[in-house]
């Protein structure tokens, strides 16, 4: 498991006072997991069509990410109106690449190298690891948010659209993203055979 997933999950626990029971978290645990791999099948086709790799990257990414908070949530019973989710799975993405400069880049460089005709097929590795690292990351920072939410408020309680933007520029900040990103990819090698077999599958 990732260490940063397991002590995000961790520190939820703590919050909650038991009200999360484990057998939630390990659900939650696959959920990112598997959302994760999903994504990263996503990224792998998407750099196969000429010119629109990075592009169907970005789409593909906040939809995954959506869809992941979709499931914790069913998994943890929590409410929240759907425009605010979407708004908060495009606000984690968005923050997650301005945060990050080396993730910026390799963003940037799947987009150039998709744009060249001959070339695109080189992009395929490069938008599978950006999609996985953006959708699982996604998920770390959520439970963070829903631990910071949860301790200020003592229930799950998201509050307006700009308090949710607010409450995911914080943890950002506080989150050492280099070495989150770092913790992901590590995540991704664990998993290359599983998102190879989920691409298949989707052929």
């Amino acid at each position: 498991m990732s260490a940063y997933l397991h002590y995000a999950l961790h520190a939820l626990k703590e919050a909650t006072k038991g009200i999360i029971l484990d057998l939630h978290l390990e659900k939650v645990e696959r959920t990112i997991q598997t959302c994760a791999i999903t994504a990263a099948a996503t990224g792998i086709g998407a750099g196969m069509f000429p010119g629109t790799g990075g592009i169907v990257l970005t789409a593909a990414s906040v939809t995954a990410i959506w869809t992941m908070y979709v499931r914790i949530n069913k998994i943890l019973e929590i409410s929240i109106a759907d425009n605010i989710l979407k708004s908060l799975a495009s606000a984690m993405l968005t923050n997650i690449i301005a945060a990050g400069g080396a993730y910026i880049l390799a963003v940037v460089a799947t987009v150039v190298i998709a744009f060249i005709p001959g070339l695109h097929f080189l992009a395929a590795p490069a938008e599978a690891i950006i999609a996985y690292i953006a959708v699982f990351a996604s998920g770390i920072l959520y439970i963070k948010f829903l631990t910071n939410i949860f301790k200020a408020k003592g229930a799950f309680d998201f509050g307006s659209g700009s308090d949710v933007q607010q409450n995911v520029k914080d943890i950002i900040n506080n989150t050492d993203m280099s070495s989150m990103i770092k913790d992901v990819k590590e995540s991704y090698q664990q998993n290359k055979e599983e998102i190879a077999k989920e691409k298949n599958r989707n052929k």
